[in-house]
């Protein structure tokens, strides 16, 4: 394995790390039922603007400059053998995916509260 592609792992693990326990740490607000799902009449933390939006936008301007740094090298000339191309095309891929995936599971959950939350008062 390359140089880039190893210290692009190395940083990937520590920045996800830090990204997953910024947002794992909101848990504690969550209120769940008995069997485990949430309550969404109790739990309002996906309605209001949370650390978990800080962090999807933080993970966006990140790979928002990988983008910009891989295509820096690229127009230079540089190849897949340079170690910048590699640790850019790596953390462009990770980091884009992970910011994706957060963003629809943060739709997904505030569609999920509002159609449990309000269904009651439309019927």
């Amino acid at each position: 394995m390359a140089i880039g592609w190893i210290i692009s792992t190395i940083v990937a693990a520590i920045l996800g790390t830090t990204f997953g326990a910024l947002i794992a740490t909101m848990n504690k607000k969550v209120v769940r039922d008995n069997i485990g799902n949430i309550n969404f009449k109790k739990s309002d933390i996906y309605f209001h603007w949370t650390r978990w939006d800080y962090t999807i936008i933080l993970a966006a301007v990140y790979t928002f400059l990988c983008i910009t740094g891989l295509m820096l090298f690229l127009l230079r000339g540089d190849t897949i053998d340079s170690p910048w191309i590699q640790f850019f095309i790596h953390q462009t891929f990770t980091f884009s995916l992970i910011t994706f995936i957060w963003f629809i599971t943060r739709i997904a959950f505030v569609f999920k509260g509002i159609k449990e939350r309000w269904s009651d008062e439309f019927r």
